[in-house]
């Protein structure tokens, strides 16, 4: 029997409620919004159930799971509903706005017995997955430096269409806590935990918004070496998304979309084999871990990891805060 998903936010969740309905094995029941121009045109494409008010959704019994686009600043009062109603929940990157926010998410879904899918798309990619796997292995050896950019452009109209992007209650902050986050989950799922933030800086240099469209940040690695963090919304070639690491046996970067491997001895492939199961996106993970009793890919605990270290960047360089 197909896992049966209910959509909430039909801004970057019609993209979501398109793979549902693609995925095998999972049924797209109903979708949610309040703008009824949004709401009417899903109903009519999927031929699904649409609620205007989320409460009425989440007493729908058809419903295994509810994904949650909204605003970042309101995954926790959507997902903690979906919780309490006995949904499993899939959240949109990032988890949540705050630790704390985080942490009352996981505790929401384990008091109901519910599983939690943080979803973090880099981390379904094949690639992406076979380097984790390769790191792990020791294939690349010891990490030298590793380097997150995300250089985007943003336009003073995109934050100006919602009145949430760009604030700190809703957006968690700016560049780093919107298009960032994607790099820095990467940095920390490839690289683990950064010991410490030496140095950040961050502040609005080119927009009209409360938080900022600029973070650069030096990090002391897990294994004690240095790596470095750049967000911002300012950059007009709008080119560089992704991570680059430099290992004792090889290098590899995906700045321009296309994961890139040069070893040591001159090859250009990884050798590590990766099980052939791995889910590709955060709809296929929450179907095998309801059909197959696996453990998330993605959970709340990793989804939070990235949370924490956008923290304790935003807290180093608050006092240099520029506006």
């Amino acid at each position: 029997m197909a896992i049966r998903f209910g959509v909430v936010g039909l801004g970057m969740g019609y993209a979501r409620a398109k793979l549902v309905r693609k995925t095998e094995g999972a049924e797209l029941v109903a979708v949610c919004d309040i703008n009824q121009e949004r709401l009417q045109k899903a109903v009519n494409e999927f031929q699904c159930k649409g609620y205007s008010d989320f409460d009425q959704m989440l007493n729908d019994k058809d419903i295994d799971v509810v994904y949650v686009m909204t605003p970042s600043g309101m995954h926790l009062d959507f997902g903690e509903k979906a919780a309490n109603a006995g949904k499993h929940v899939i959240t949109t990157k990032p988890m949540e706005v705050t630790v704390s926010r985080c942490r009352r998410f996981i505790d929401a879904c384990k008091k109901n017995k519910v599983n939690l899918i943080v979803d973090f798309e880099m981390r379904y990619h094949k690639d992406l997955q076979k380097l984790k796997y390769a790191i792990e292995s020791g294939e690349l050896g010891e990490i030298i430096f590793a380097e997150a950019r995300c250089k985007w452009w943003r336009t003073q109209e995109y934050f100006d269409s919602t009145n949430w992007r760009g604030t700190w209650k809703y957006d968690g902050g700016g560049s780093a806590a919107n298009q960032g986050i994607h790099v820095i989950d990467l940095l920390v799922w490839l690289c683990g935990d950064p010991k410490k933030v030496i140095a950040s800086r961050y502040g609005v240099f080119a927009h009209n918004i409360e938080t900022e469209d600029l973070t650069i940040a030096i990090i002391q690695l897990k294994n004690g070496n240095y790596g470095s963090i750049i967000t911002t919304t300012n950059h007009h070639l709008d080119d560089e998304f992704g991570v680059s690491i430099s290992f004792e046996n090889g290098s590899i970067s995906n700045l321009r979309g296309e994961l890139k491997i040069k070893m040591k001895d001159g090859s250009e492939a990884l050798k590590t084999e990766v099980p052939a199961n791995l889910p590709g996106n955060a709809v296929e993970d929450m179907i095998r871990v309801l059909t197959k009793n696996e453990k998330p890919y993605i959970s709340g605990y990793e989804g939070m990891r990235s949370i924490e270290l956008l923290e304790k960047i935003y807290k180093k360089g608050k006092k240099f805060y520029k506006i």
